[in-house]
């Protein structure tokens, strides 16, 4: 009898096994041909619903950190939708998954950090600077905060899930292949200006400018998947320190030459950018990373290694100016010019800017920057510290500056090499150069005034925090027994 049963028991379960074996066959069939669809005819609201269910899919079923890395391959490439973005619903999803994994006690509860603080200062200072909005643009305002707030949410769901240095390392993967994905646009878009890469989504012109476009057009500069060739260039220049150090951490010959690849073309972008705000900072980040690794220089190597660099730049700007259609950036900065300490670009901008603040010195005028004030128009102020004092006043000035002394202090390396076997502590080095250019850049430009870089910058102050934090609790001594 019992071997009646139990034959009859391993049938069923064998049938079991085909019925879900063919459910997902069907399944990936489905998603192939769907894909394969969208390969061909790409449709926006499509992708965006394969990109949620993925997102979602990954959270739920592998890890938060898996579901993060997919969330991070789709910020540079946003959707509108009746209620905001798909970068906003995203995050959404991922924040009621881990409330769910919380409440089951899969995922640990939130831990604190030392930028808890300022963090809700800048949200209180953001709230009460509604009250200088003018009602004609509150529907701005509330968008540009919404914003600030996905991009807070995404913060702690870093923090919170990135609790060791092999998730940190994962999470640096998803970066490389995101940062990979936005040169790709760049690449494409200095081949092609003007043109559409995914009609509806991403369109690099007007129609008016593609009939009266010529494609051998030279001088162009490129801004990728932000539409910004400034915030592009701060882009690539943060990626690089990333990059160099991944470098540094590399063990194989085929992991060196891919992140090398992606080296050259970080830096490729950044001079079809034609950007020379960005190429300065970057080139001081360069100058304040050897700062910190000077113990180790050895003059010889660094010698040739820096004449190197300088050459291989120089051939890189020759070939983007003369072989691309991008324009020529040394001959740019030729033509600088300065009108006492201040750029001849930024010497109306920067006092415009002041005195559009001192309508509302304390409080600000709001989350949104309008252009136009009755009779008078402003331009933007091309400078974070003073776009900041526009949005929030002095008093939100003075708790952003807070929050990025505090990240200063987090970031601040306690080695003082990129190659360091601790993880964590070797990408604190990294990211505390990335903040660097990060603060130097910002003087000529603000990441505030584009919904989707808006991202970057916070994915860069989350990874600061959660190495922080996973060095301190990695080197922490292990309590003894009693």
């Amino acid at each position: 009898m019992s071997t009646l049963f139990g034959s009859a028991g391993a049938y069923g379960a064998r049938r079991q096994d085909w019925f879900r074996a063919a459910v997902a066959i069907a399944v990936v069939g489905a998603v192939g041909v769907l894909l394969g669809v969208q390969i061909m005819t790409p449709n926006k609201r499509v992708l965006a619903v394969m990109a949620a269910v993925v997102v979602f899919a990954i959270a739920w079923r592998a890890s938060m950190v898996m579901g993060l890395g997919f969330l991070l391959l789709a910020l540079p490439f946003p959707r509108s939708t009746s209620f905001g973005t798909t970068n906003l619903a995203f995050t959404l999803i991922l924040l009621v998954i881990w409330l769910l994994r919380m409440s089951q006690r899969i995922a640990p509860w939130p831990q604190r950090t030392p930028a808890d603080a300022p963090i809700i200062g800048l949200l209180i200072a953001y709230i009460i600077s509604f009250y200088n909005v003018n009602p004609r643009h509150l529907s701005l305002a509330l968008n540009n905060f919404i914003s600030l707030v996905a991009c807070i949410l995404l913060f702690y769901l870093i923090v919170n899930n990135v609790r060791t240095s092999r998730d940190l390392k994962r999470l640096h993967v998803f970066q490389l292949v995101s940062l990979g994905t936005v040169l790709f646009i760049g690449m494409w878009e200095l081949t092609h200006p003007g043109q559409i890469f995914i009609p509806g989504w991403i369109d690099f012109g007007t129609a008016e400018m593609r009939s009266e476009l010529n494609i051998s057009t030279h001088g162009i500069r490129i801004g990728g998947p932000f539409f910004d060739y400034e915030l592009l260039c701060e882009y690539c220049g943060i990626a690089i320190f990333l990059l160099l150090f991944l470098l540094a951490q590399a063990r194989g010959p085929l992991q060196r030459t891919l992140l090398a690849i992606l080296l050259g073309v970080a830096v490729l972008s950044l001079f079809a950018t034609v950007t020379r705000g960005g190429f300065v900072a970057a080139a001081v980040g360069a100058l304040y990373l050897l700062w910190h690794t000077r113990r180790r220089l050895k003059v010889v190597p660094a010698t040739i290694v820096g004449v190197a660099s300088i050459a291989f730049l120089i051939g890189l700007n020759s070939y983007v100016s003369h072989h691309t259609n991008a324009g020529d950036l040394f001959e740019r900065f030729q033509t600088t010019k300065f009108v006492g300490m201040m750029p001849e670009s930024r010497a109306h901008t920067w006092p415009m800017a002041v005195e559009r603040m001192m309508h509302h010195p304390i409080i600000g005028w709001g989350p949104h920057y309008a252009v136009e004030h009755g009779t008078e128009a402003w331009f933007w102020p091309h400078d974070l510290y003073l776009y900041v004092a526009n949005l929030v006043g002095l008093v939100g000035l003075g708790i952003f500056l807070w929050l990025m002394a505090t990240l200063w202090r987090m970031s601040r390396p306690p080695g003082d090499r990129l190659g360091d076997p601790d993880y964590a502590r070797g990408f604190l080095l990294a990211g505390h150069v990335q903040l660097f250019v990060f603060l130097v850049d910002e003087i000529k430009i603000e990441y505030l005034r584009n919904p989707i870089y808006i991202f970057q910058v916070w994915i860069l102050f989350a990874s600061i925090v959660a190495a922080y934090l996973i060095s301190k609790r990695e080197s922490a001594p292990e309590p003894r027994a009693a």
